[in-house]
């Protein structure tokens, strides 16, 4: 049924899932890559129960290495990486200690590099390949929450160069810079934030749907998405 397979890195619940949830609708096969299995089990079964196809592999993708068993699985080809690994740390500098900077770096940052350096053979192996890369608004516009920002910002910067680079190759390598989104990571890091500032998780699914749907050639700049009410 799938001929087009996209991994979905931080699969297991808010944006990975509901943009794995919509890839999945449009007869892509996903593979659903994240640390909690119980998540992943539970992403697969939705996948299936509405007729699509899904795979389960837990990984820590801070470490070097953590996706070498899934490369043999994806059979010599991938179409879309979809990296969504993240953790939020509403934190001042002054708050910040050089444990959470090095932690913060490491899932937001660190994470992008290290898939994308496992997947793009597979990757250069496709049509219309795209990597999509989930920043921040704190990336486009300072805010005081220093880590975060630093990750997300190299991230987009990651992404701007990375697209550069293979551009030849006609990979769109895309930076997408949600506001406030309605995830399981949103509210524990802010649970009283203002529901009017936030947007759904599925309104990004549409929009990486989107990119990965653009014409071989066809690529955008870094995506702003956000609520029409936040600053």
């Amino acid at each position: 049924m799938a001929s087009r397979q996209v991994v979905v890195v931080g699969a297991g619940q808010g944006m990975g899932k509901a943009i794995a949830l919509k890839l999945a609708s449009q007869q892509i096969k996903v593979y659903l890559v994240g640390r909690t299995k119980s998540k992943l089990d539970a992403v697969a079964t939705l996948i299936e129960a509405a007729g699509g196809a899904a795979s389960v592999f837990p990984a820590d993708v801070t470490i070097e290495g953590a996706l070498d068993t899934l490369k043999a699985q994806l059979e010599g080809k991938l179409d879309m990486l979809v990296n969504c690994a993240g953790e939020a740390l509403l934190k001042t500098f002054d708050e910040t200690t050089f444990e959470d900077w090095n932690r913060i770096l490491s899932v937001n940052l660190n994470t992008a590099y290290l898939t994308t350096h496992a997947l793009l053979p597979l990757l250069r192996q496709s049509e219309n390949a795209s990597i999509i890369l989930l920043s921040s608004k704190v990336a486009l516009k300072g805010y005081p929450v220093v880590a975060y920002t630093a990750a997300k910002t190299g991230l987009m910067g990651f992404a701007r160069s990375l697209n550069f680079s293979l551009r030849e190759e006609h990979i769109r390598v895309v930076a997408l810079c949600p506001g406030p989104a309605d995830t399981p990571m949103r509210w524990a890091a802010s649970p009283g934030m203002d529901r009017s500032l936030i947007i759904s998780p599925e309104a990004i699914a549409e929009t990486v749907s989107l990119l990965v749907n653009l014409p071989r050639g066809t690529t955008t700049g870094e995506i702003l998405i956000q609520s029409d009410m936040y600053d």
